[in-house]
């Protein structure tokens, strides 16, 4: 009888054993989906910085292209070359969807360096972009003086700007071409 108790008794433990080595498993499982998990989202934030930056890269590109080769001349409606009139521009007819809405970027736009001659940008530790920044330029109206930028006696209004108003839509990719970056600014040609 003493001897069929034990038997049993270690039948239990074992039991209780292999639930304990199943627990232990789950447990182990759920930390690496963590690390993984932690892992991916590392990798994207450093791929989204890396496409922030070309995007960067491009907007002063952009404004080098403007500085150097640019007027008021060669801007349409359909963005010939990248150089656009927004669509409401027009005295009749004017829309307000955004350009770059509507842009087929692979035809129409502008590609880092191609006007300025600035070298090809590449990732950190000299891993290629899944392809180089774009960039419109959308020609825009001049701005107007405003009210009491004629007055003299103004002596805490802002100065008046003058120039001639451009604004940049810059769209940049990271390692991956699931990465892309959309940025706009917008420049004044003095």
């Amino acid at each position: 009888m003493k001897n069929r108790r034990l038997r049993a008794d270690r039948g239990v433990t074992l039991i209780v054993i292999l639930l304990m080595m199943l627990a232990l498993a789950f447990l182990g499982l759920g930390a690496m989906n963590s690390s993984v998990l932690q892992e991916h989202m590392a990798g994207n934030e450093r791929d989204r910085n890396v496409a922030t930056q070309a995007a960067e890269a491009a907007l002063r590109d952009a404004a080098a292209d403007i500085e150097a080769n640019l007027g008021t001349t060669g801007f349409s409606y359909g963005c010939a070359n990248g150089l656009c009139l927004p669509p409401s521009m027009p005295a009749s007819g004017a829309q307000s969807a955004p350009v770059w809405t509507t842009l087929n970027w692979a035809a129409d736009a502008r590609t880092y360096g191609s006007a300025t001659g600035a070298p090809a940008l590449v990732g950190p530790d000299n891993i290629a972009l899944a392809a180089q920044p774009q960039y419109i330029i959308e020609l825009l109206p001049q701005l107007d003086p405003g009210n009491g930028s004629g007055n003299s006696a103004c002596s805490t209004c802002a100065p008046s700007l003058t120039g001639q108003p451009y604004r940049i839509t810059v769209r940049a990719f990271g390692a991956r071409s699931s990465t892309v970056v959309i940025l706009q600014s917008t420049y004044i040609k003095q």
